[in-house]
């Protein structure tokens, strides 16, 4: 690998003492950093490349902390529809009509998205049956495209909401336990591996998930030192949905019941958790299991505003995700940052509660500790693996950008990512990707495919707008008709 100096930046270090450069570098060496400074230390060193950040920010490449790739099929679709019958009406349709294929297909996308718009690393939660064999076809193409990427491998059995699975609870862990050498880390470090194991009262109405595999899931955890991701306390205050009947069911919330049964701990990624209580959060933060806000993803089901800010509060490490672009249509990170300022803002009634280093924070460092990987990624310090993005600044939305940390979050865009950096490879230079040349082809591949399995899932009508008049019965429809 190459010798990298960056220079003239407003380079954004997110370093414990989150020092920040107006005029800065970063000398980047193989795939490490090797230093950061301002340009007045620069250092004189011979190098291969020399990239002129002025006006742009430079800063830890951005992490989406929760994801689902398939997600990426079926954009659009997912308008009007709240938490409890997301699965029924969407999901479940669609499911049958997913082949491995389809997977490989949204890897590719979902990578191109991301590392387009400055995503360097993301956390991919899985929730379909997968092989090794599928996680082969998930891990290669963001390997390929140099996206860092966790994949989130569901610990699933066979249970009376999902009575068709192949193994039960002891096969299952032994099936995920004999994966873990290989899979932990794999492509170089590019993929690493956690274990998925919901615990949230929509898997528990539905029957998904129990105790036992509950129980299981965190001791195989433990036994090889990966984080466990489940999502929790989400859903609709309402007495006729699954939220507030398993609540009254049980009389704990999804955090008390992880506490109860003695599995809370440091390990946990915690998504969503709309619905926590002051008390949930103190168990979290107590706890030192992270929170994963997705801001857009809540706002489009109507799910309600998390407690992401309360959470700060509270101690909680709180990192920021997109969740799959079915619910939200996008994964742009710094869409989310804005999102997270102005919707906490709007709950709080307070403008000042999210400022938008805090974002930063979340989308990068916080992001990194949740994922167990904030000992080689999240800040620009010195031997720290080199995932950066520069942002350019001098935009027609952006400029003039006389608060560049402000600019980045509430004027800039996903698409103004200049340049990319994964481990030291330059994957997007001058707004282009390095790695991967035909979208064209592979973008009408994916319109193609999501039409097909639309129309045999009976989604049409979904991928419909409002304002188009009803077909004649029997007319064919296609989701641009």
């Amino acid at each position: 690998m190459s010798k990298i100096l960056i220079k003239n930046g407003y380079v954004v270090t997110v370093d414990r003492q989150r020092t920040v450069f107006p005029d800065g570098f970063v000398l980047i060496d193989a795939n490490k950093i090797q230093s950061v400074g301002r340009s007045a230390q620069q250092p004189t060193t011979a190098v291969d490349r020399t990239i002129d950040a002025r006006g742009m920010i430079v800063l830890p490449g951005l992490i989406n902390a929760h994801q689902h790739f398939y997600y990426h099929l079926f954009k659009g679709l997912g308008h009007g529809v709240l938490l409890e019958d997301w699965f029924p009406q969407l999901v479940f349709p669609v499911l049958p009509h997913l082949t491995d294929d389809d997977m490989e297909l949204t890897s590719y996308l979902a990578g191109i998205e991301m590392l387009s718009t400055g995503t360097t690393c993301c956390l991919n939660h899985l929730r379909t049956t997968t092989s090794e064999a599928l996680l082969t076809r998930i891990s290669a193409p963001t390997a390929e495209l140099g996206l860092r990427q966790m994949i989130g491998k569901e610990v699933q059995c066979r249970l009376p909401g999902n009575p068709r699975h192949a193994r039960n609870i002891s096969e299952e862990i032994a099936y995920v336990e004999e994966l873990m050498p290989r899979w932990k880390t794999a492509h170089g470090g590019l993929t690493r591996l956690c274990l998925v194991a919901e615990c949230a009262s929509v898997f528990v109405e539905q029957q998904l998930t129990s105790e036992e595999l509950l129980m299981e899931s965190k001791k195989l955890a433990d036994r090889h030192g990966v984080k466990l991701a489940a999502h929790i306390s989400g859903g609709t205050l309402s007495f006729d949905k699954s939220y507030l009947q398993i609540l009254r069911k049980t009389g704990l919330t999804d955090a008390q019941m992880l506490m109860q049964m003695g599995l809370l701990d440091s390990s946990w990624i915690l998504v969503h958790g709309i619905n926590c209580t002051p008390t949930d959060l103190r168990l979290i933060a107590n706890s030192g299991a992270s929170l994963v806000y997705c801001p857009t993803s809540e706002a489009a089901r109507g799910g309600g505003i998390g407690p992401a800010a309360p959470a700060v509060a509270a101690g909680v490490n709180v990192a920021l995700g997109s969740d799959g672009p079915m619910v939200d249509d996008s994964v742009d990170m710094v869409e989310q940052m804005k999102a997270c300022s102005f919707l906490q803002g709007v709950k709080h009634l307070d403008p000042a509660i999210m400022p938008p280093e805090r974002c930063i924070e979340m989308a990068t460092v916080n992001a990194a500790q949740a994922m167990g990987l904030d000992d080689e990624i999240g800040s620009l310090e010195p031997g720290k693996l080199a995932d950066l993005a520069i942002f350019d600044l001098d935009t027609p939305h952006s400029s003039p950008a006389t608060n560049p940390i402000a600019s980045l979050v509430y004027s800039a865009r996903g698409p103004d990512a200049h340049t990319v950096i994964v481990d030291g490879r330059e994957v997007v230079s001058d707004h282009r990707l390095t790695t991967f040349s035909d979208t064209k082809s592979l973008f009408a591949q994916a319109r193609a495919r999501a039409q097909e399995i639309v129309g045999k899932a009976g989604l049409l009508d979904r991928a419909r707008s409002a304002w188009l008049k009803p077909t004649a019965p029997g007319t064919e429809r296609t989701m641009a008709s």
